[in-house]
């Protein structure tokens, strides 16, 4: 399994939905709408990261247990 997909897909996630959202005039341009998108977007980014690399560690043990 890809561990690298789900935080992909969490950071994109998250840009595509602060473009869809509205804005202030004169803040209403998609890069701007991404450039404050990064407030969020990185933080998730690194959350799911964490997740998965937890997920990831505990994998090898379960199957050393179901092993024996």
């Amino acid at each position: 399994m890809n561990y690298f997909v789900p935080p992909v897909l969490a950071y994109l996630i998250v840009c595509i939905i602060c473009t869809t959202l509205p804005a202030s005039e004169g803040y209403n341009s998609v890069g701007w709408k991404l450039f404050i998108g990064q407030i969020y977007a990185i933080p998730m980014l690194i959350i799911v990261s964490m997740i998965m690399f937890i997920l990831k560690k505990k994998t090898p043990e379960a199957k050393k247990r179901m092993d024996c």
